[in-house]
């Protein structure tokens, strides 16, 4: 059953985006995991980074390289949770990287946890924690990347993804995300301060991110400053 629910999985993540592209086996020396150091294949991401936009500096490289090491991860889970109900291992998750890019991952193992949305969102938060932080940590040896950068990060991408959930899901209420935010938020050790990021827009009365990290895209040659940009706050209040 668990392997019918996981091949299940598999096919809405592809559903989600090609390069979220799952499989089962165990991992590689070349994949990224948690089952030892990552160095080689960070530096090589990073430095792919950098070969493919020199101009955009490092505070943009470690951060893209931060976004790329987490959004599969990040993905996977909120698919398994909201589309299935189910929560596969996430700990021994392995993922392929190649020029520069994250895309996709490696189980190597079938079962799957089922449960009520507070279970399953803390049994990943806690996996997932342990994950980033073996990222972090590996980051950090080599470039300076502190928890509480990184914290920001995942919290306005766990924001980011419920408003995702919210548009695919009618049930999904704006007391329901915020809801979910507080368990999500609570199972990264994250404080609920960043609750305040999500608000009501004025203009269509949804809710809204505004965020608190900065992807510094705009850095680059064809980037411009995203509409939820914390730079654009900044902007506002010199201006007023």
């Amino acid at each position: 059953m668990s392997q019918a629910v996981l091949a299940q999985l598999f096919k809405q993540c592809e559903r989600v985006t090609p390069y979220l592209k799952g499989e089962l086996g165990r991992s590689t020396k070349e994949m990224i995991s948690t089952q030892g150091s990552n160095l080689v294949q960070i530096k090589s991401l990073y430095r792919g980074l950098q070969t493919n936009s020199p101009e955009a500096e490092k505070v943009y490289w470690l951060t893209r390289s931060w976004d790329l090491l987490t959004w599969q991860p990040l993905y996977l889970a909120f698919t398994a949770i909201y589309s299935m109900k189910s929560l596969p291992n996430l700990s021994h998750m392995a993922q392929h990287q190649k020029h520069g890019l994250i895309a996709g991952f490696r189980l190597n193992e079938v079962e799957c946890t089922r449960g009520d949305y507070a279970c399953l969102i803390h049994k990943a938060g806690q996996q997932l924690s342990q994950m980033f932080e073996h990222y972090r940590v590996e980051l950090d040896l080599w470039l300076r990347c502190r928890p509480g950068f990184v914290q920001h990060l995942v919290a306005d991408a766990i924001l980011a993804k419920l408003l995702e959930v919210q548009k695919q899901h009618s049930e999904m209420t704006d007391s329901l995300v915020l809801h979910h935010a507080t368990l999500w938020l609570s199972a990264f050790n994250i404080s609920n301060k960043h609750l305040a990021s999500l608000y009501l827009s004025k203009l269509d009365n949804k809710l809204k991110l505004s965020r608190t990290s900065c992807c510094s895209v705009y850095k680059t040659k064809s980037g411009t400053v995203c509409d939820n940009c914390p730079r654009l706050r900044q902007k506002k209040r010199c201006i007023n």
